[in-house]
């Protein structure tokens, strides 16, 4: 079996291996399918431009007041925006999107292939997020897409009071 190695491979599978990226970055993406139009592409793009971003600000010295509880109410915000399949502009989505992403990229520091592999994980994500929303919508129905929204928000809550 090979393993991926390396900073490239760090960075690849910190978003599945830090429950909060994950559960984040799902998050944005199933909001996203559940907006559709240009929203499907952009949130997640922004998501992740405003990740690096945050990421390489942090590692160049600028930091960010209260990240970790932060990180926490990013995903109690957009589960509840699944939960509730709140209906916003485009705009919004992705503005929204981008400043959750924000915390998800903030703690982490690293070498040009590690915000590569970081990029593309959480691009894959994302990704994986809008699909499972449209997936689930078609052969089950939308409210099981609303409850993976709620799961993601007690996921938050759980990690806001230190239990995960």
């Amino acid at each position: 079996m090979t393993t991926v190695t390396g900073a490239f491979g760090a960075g690849l599978i910190e978003p599945v291996w830090v429950l909060q990226h994950l559960l984040g970055f799902l998050a944005i993406g199933l909001w996203a399918g559940q907006t559709g139009a240009a929203a499907v592409w952009q949130a997640p793009t922004a998501a992740v431009t405003a990740a690096l971003a945050a990421g390489i600000a942090a590692q160049i010295g600028l930091r960010l007041p209260y990240a970790m509880p932060g990180l926490a109410v990013s995903l109690i915000v957009l589960g509840g925006l699944v939960g509730f399949a709140v209906r916003a502009p485009v705009a919004l989505v992705v503005l929204v999107a981008a400043v959750a992403a924000v915390f998800h990229g903030h703690p982490h520091q690293g070498t040009l292939l590690f915000w590569s592999g970081f990029a593309s994980g959480l691009l894959l994500v994302s990704c994986a997020g809008v699909g499972l929303s449209l997936v689930v919508t078609q052969a089950e129905s939308a409210r099981a897409v609303r409850m993976c929204g709620g799961v993601v928000s007690v996921a938050g809550v759980l990690d806001l009071v230190g239990v995960i």
